[in-house]
């Protein structure tokens, strides 16, 4: 499989995976995975701001297809060379934490490959991530897709916790066993029953209590596997800790809580709650970051917090958005406060540019989601 920017998908390719909608309010399936592209397709994928596709082609050591070959690198700049690479660590990424997360049986340990293959992806996110926001808030909004499961997430949150960590100022190496743990925060789950996992409605007493045993579960796997660090082993065993201490499988509180899990703690439930779900649709930035910032000192760390909120861009520069007043636009300038950038309209009243921080007369305006659909003329 090869992850293709939309501007190099050409007709005749075929999709390795399913296009879901990244409209935050209409998640639903675009194209369903073996479908072979035309040109109206393309012209509807561009037009509900899909970024990149996957679609099939040779293994890496083998000969690629003619639409992403080197020599067309030769007519892209520098910074668009870039992205193609990080789109492609996605690709590969996602790939290889399927084959990590999907077993047929009960997970005892990992295997030499999953090791080495989680451990490549954290370089990758080492390296790509760093303290670039925007591409951050695009690869979040990339990845939040109808089709959710538990090894989509654990990336997402691997990139949110390096995000926290640079702005924590923690040394690489620190940095590198967080996106190792996020990684394999859920690796626990693999060994929960899958109907209780996705189950759309409540969960039973006895089902949440399966459910509190996935952080052990994960601990364990990684004691068996051996090698990983005690500070990589603590941040998948106290992840679900609360601030307050009432969180589980222990009941840590405050900064006994190791700062690995700390991390993590944030980043997941913040993926969660912005993520589709069997059970309900996701919550807006906006909401969950309220949220999260109501639950400092009760559930989450204030430090922690604070460095989420100054590292994590969730409207780069270009991004369609929907406003609560039904209106949609572009993002052009950030502020201070990411939540409230620089917003021109499209459709009724284009061309029109509300700062959300600064205009008094829209303080009461805010972004609900990101817009996929067609602007209105």
């Amino acid at each position: 499989m090869i992850i293709v920017p939309i501007d190099n998908v050409t007709e005749g390719m075929v999709l390795a995976k399913d296009v879901s909608s990244t409209s935050a309010r209409d998640y639903k399936t675009l194209l369903m995975k073996g479908t072979t592209i035309t040109s109206d397709m393309i012209h509807l994928l561009k037009s509900k701001g899909i970024k990149n596709i996957t679609v099939k082609g040779e293994d890496t050591h083998e000969t690629e297809p003619k639409s992403v070959q080197q020599p067309q690198l030769e007519n892209i700049s520098r910074a668009e060379a870039a992205e193609m690479i990080k789109n492609q660590h996605i690709g590969k990424a996602l790939s290889e934490l399927n084959s990590v997360f999907d077993h047929n049986g009960e997970i005892k340990e990992l295997s030499q490959k999953a090791i080495e293959q989680v451990d490549g992806i954290a370089d990758d996110i080492l390296v790509d991530i760093g303290n670039d926001s925007s591409y951050l808030g695009n690869q979040m909004i990339a990845l939040q897709n109808y089709d959710d499961y538990t090894y989509k997430h654990c990336l997402r949150v691997a990139m949110l916790s390096t995000s926290i960590a640079n702005e924590l100022h923690m040394k690489q190496g620190d940095i590198k066993e967080v996106i190792v743990a996020a990684l394999l925060h859920d690796i626990g789950k693999s060994n929960i029953d899958h109907e209780i996992i996705v189950k759309p409605g409540k969960l039973t007493d006895d089902e949440f209590e399966k459910i509190k045993r996935h952080p052990y579960i994960g601990y364990q796997i990684l004691k068996n596997t051996g090698g990983y660090s005690a500070n990589v082993m603590s941040g998948v065993l106290f992840h679900q800790e609360k601030f307050d201490g009432s969180g589980y499988p222990t009941g840590l509180a405050g900064k006994k809580i190791p700062l690995i899990a700390r991390i993590l703690t944030v980043a997941d439930v913040f993926d969660a709650l912005t993520s589709n779900r069997p059970y309900r649709r996701p919550w807006s930035v906006a909401e969950t970051e309220e949220y999260i910032l109501g639950g400092c000192g009760i559930h989450f760390d204030y430090d922690v917090t604070a460095a989420f909120l100054r590292s994590f861009n969730p409207y780069p520069v270009g991004t369609m958005v929907s406003l609560s007043d039904g209106r949609h636009g572009v993002v052009i300038q950030h502020n201070s406060n990411v939540l409230r950038p620089v917003v021109r309209i499209h459709g009724v009243g284009a061309g029109e540019e509300i700062d959300l921080s600064n205009d008094f007369r829209f303080l009461s305006l805010m972004i609900t989601g990101i817009y996929g659909g067609n602007y209105a003329v």
